[in-house]
């Protein structure tokens, strides 16, 4: 008789993680990458977000049957680093991963292997989130439905993705700072890879974008399930790569609270 699918979902957020590469300014070395992310400045700029944002929707999961690391580096200033662990220390899905300096995909793959191994899995779904991002209060439910219901008809045993590309973008300086997008490739928001346990990949396998082209992949776009902020500390470009919806004032402010927990107001103190 065959095995019935159990799904583990295992989160990463990284938290201004010094690593050998993966940014868009490694080639200046791990010093220089080491002043920029510590500024005092920065990081009290990634907490304003972190807590407002990524944080704020990663506790409001209706789904709490899952563990999500947040990975720094093993250099991370201690008083950025107590803050940290103040802010999530009542919320135990979540557990702190450092590192020293390494390829961003080891590290990536350690802080996973950090999270326990539920014995009874016979799956595992990783899903990535960003630390200035929001994702909707039923992203780690509907993973865990989508991942159940794929494992049901798949025959194909390979790994497949679960992409939501359907949110808001929320930049301050636009003259409309709240606007909801269609993407037509994978955004990392709540993006995830389930994979037979055992296999090593991870949503950090390849870049979120061209995961399509590799994978067998489930989208969504039933209703806005992130909120990407933009800001000067993005370190990719943050722009829409699809189509504008058709979200006005009243809709944005019903999906901010529905999903979010938000209001406007609170997003426009960001």
């Amino acid at each position: 008789m065959a095995q019935i699918p159990k799904v583990q979902i295992k989160g990463l957020m990284r938290f201004s993680y010094l690593s050998e590469n993966g940014f868009a300014k490694s080639g200046q070395g791990v010093e220089a990458m080491r002043d920029m992310l510590y500024d005092p400045a920065r990081l009290d700029r990634r907490f304003r977000l972190f807590e407002k944002l990524a944080f704020h929707t990663m506790a409001l999961q209706e789904d709490t049957g899952f563990s999500c690391a947040v990975l720094i580096g093993d250099s991370f200033p201690d008083k950025a680093r107590a803050r940290l662990e103040g802010i999530i220390r009542d919320f135990t899905p979540m557990q702190i991963v450092a590192l020293p300096p390494m390829v961003h995909i080891q590290a990536v793959k350690r802080a996973f292997n950090a999270l326990a191994d539920d014995p009874a899995a016979t799956h595992i779904a990783t899903f990535r989130q960003d630390d200035d991002d929001a994702m909707h209060r039923t992203t780690v439910g509907r993973i865990r439905a989508v991942a159940d219901n794929m494992l049901a008809v798949r025959e194909d045993k390979k790994p497949f993705v679960i992409a939501f590309n359907r949110g808001l973008y929320l930049d301050p300086k636009s003259e409309t700072p709240i606007t909801e997008w269609y993407e037509r490739a994978p955004l990392g928001i709540g993006l995830a890879m389930v994979t037979p346990k055992g296999d090593h990949a991870t949503v950090f396998r390849r870049n979120h974008r061209n995961l399509v082209e590799y994978y067998d992949c489930y989208s969504e776009v039933a209703r806005p399930m992130w909120i990407r902020s933009v800001h000067g500390d993005n370190d990719s470009t943050a722009q829409p790569q699809g189509r504008a919806g058709a979200l006005r004032p009243r809709g944005v402010r019903r999906v901010l609270a529905d999903g979010f927990g938000l209001t406007p107001e609170m997003l426009d103190e960001l």
